[in-house]
């Protein structure tokens, strides 16, 4: 009844074309999903820029004991956080706590608090030197499983006005 003829080449362009236009709009949509996910999640806001929390220093503490004991809360979290080099002889080149004065009582009784932190530049940093850190928060290992923050960004700072920290508070979370 219907005579239908087809001619293989523009058969076979016009397939080639069809796909070609799928797959870019899958590779759309699957981009698309990927930002939309880090939207709903926190990570990036409505410019497209990544969320980093600052961890200011009267909030240091609480920041520390919640991300030990709520390590997958802070899975994937971005910060920004100031303290000084502090290093064990047991560490990697990469490794050092980024860490704090914790006065303890009147008696200005006080021991150094910090987290793990790594980054390839780790070594060109000394010792007390003060530096504010970028990073994103990861699970990993020393002496048992702990936060540690990967860090992006990294650069020198002066000493804060506020040097010390305090004991964290029973009632605040971060």
């Amino acid at each position: 009844m219907f005579k239908l003829k087809i001619n293989g080449n523009k058969f076979l362009r016009l397939t080639l074309i069809i796909s070609v236009i799928l797959v870019v709009i899958l590779i759309i949509y699957t981009v698309y999903s990927i930002i939309n996910d880090a939207k709903n999640e926190g990570k990036i806001n409505e410019n497209n820029e990544i969320l980093v929390t600052e961890i200011a220093s009267n909030e240091y503490t609480n920041f520390l004991k919640n991300c030990h004991e709520n390590i997958d809360d802070y899975i994937n979290m971005n910060v920004k956080i100031t303290g000084y080099i502090y290093r064990l002889p047991t560490f990697n080149d990469n490794q050092f706590v980024l860490a704090r004065t914790m006065i303890l009582d009147s008696n200005n009784t006080a021991v150094v608090v910090g987290i793990l932190s790594q980054c390839e530049s780790a070594s060109n940093y000394k010792d007390g030197e003060w530096v504010t850190i970028t990073g994103t928060i990861t699970e990993g290992y020393y002496n048992g499983t702990m936060p540690i923050v990967n860090i992006t960004d990294i650069f020198k700072c002066d000493t804060p006005e506020e040097e010390y920290v305090y004991p964290p508070s029973t009632n605040q979370v971060i």
